[in-house]
């Protein structure tokens, strides 16, 4: 497929909810089971987005895809790129009521940084030499070589922030047992069932849902029928066979949006049977079939 045809397909992407506000708790319906809970080291959309529950990060993206501070509230860089001094939000908490500072990130960081803990989202600060705690509230981060994207990079949600007191108490069962500072708290993790709770001392008041509930429903058909149903209140990334059905229904709200998500496929070429180049040959007509099915949608 063709960037072409996957950004027009992302394009007639939806989200369906009631028109009502909703003050009680919020229940979503999800394609996928969620993959873990430890942002720096999972590489999925769904379980990322959904962590943004629970996690932030020093700095993010906005609905126009520019970064904006987060825990952060401003930096400065020099000119070269290769120093970023980052001047941190005061009175911030994690949810376990220890003090987000400027420790808390060089903590992170590091953490995230060190090839020895061989978390899949190294990437966004492996350019990091070192983190310098300028006071409580600053911090200075010292790159190996220039780097103009040093802030998008802290604005990915695989860079969000973790509570240092919780690293210390579940080491590698963070992946279950996440601590942050967003607007909501986490409560339960099931094989298929995410919960969380209103965050009352969040930062930035309240949210206006009392919970969210992030449920794994793989058919499109049965996400389609507890919404209709109000079994769930909230569907992402609906599938555009049915967008024509929801649209007649006066109960629920279509939202079409442009999308940033690209999807393809990655074949590892030292395993079998990729390993033979006839059988990655072979594949081109599938790909020239999934093409031509991108043109008809």
């Amino acid at each position: 497929m063709n960037l072409k045809h996957l950004l027009a397909s992302a394009a007639i992407a939806a989200a369906l909810i009631p028109a009502a506000v909703w003050a009680k708790p919020l229940t979503v319906a999800i394609p996928n089971n969620l993959t873990g809970l430890d942002p720096t080291n999972v590489n999925d959309t769904m379980s990322q987005t959904s962590l943004r529950l629970v996690y932030q990060g020093l700095f993010g993206f906005d609905k126009d895809m520019k970064s904006v501070p987060l825990l952060a509230e401003s930096y400065t860089s020099n000119d070269d790129a290769t120093e970023f001094t980052i001047t941190l939000r005061q009175g911030v908490k994690f949810h376990d009521g220890t003090d987000f500072n400027a420790e808390a990130v060089k903590v992170n960081i590091e953490r995230l940084a060190d090839p020895a803990n061989g978390l899949s989202r190294r990437s966004l600060v492996s350019m990091i030499k070192e983190v310098q705690v300028v006071d409580d509230h600053t911090v200075k981060l010292i790159l190996s070589a220039p780097f103009g994207a040093m802030i998008a990079s802290l604005s990915h949600p695989g860079a969000m922030i973790i509570s240092p007191a919780a690293l210390e108490k579940y080491g590698k069962d963070i992946d279950r047992n996440p601590v942050g500072t967003g607007p909501f708290i986490f409560k339960n993790w099931s094989a298929d069932t995410l919960e969380v709770v209103r965050n009352d001392s969040y930062w930035k008041g309240p949210a206006k849902v009392e919970g969210v509930t992030i449920r794994s429903v793989p058919e499109s058909g049965a996400r389609f029928a507890m919404l209709q149903t109000g079994e769930v209140q909230f569907v992402p990334g609906f599938p555009p066979e049915l967008m024509a059905v929801a649209e007649k229904n006066p109960a629920l709200t279509v939202e079409a949006t442009d999308s940033i998500v690209e999807y393809y496929v990655a074949l590892n070429n030292t395993k079998k049977p990729f390993d033979d180049v006839r059988v990655r040959q072979a594949l081109k007509p599938c790909r020239r079939s999934a093409d031509l099915l991108q043109d008809r949608l």
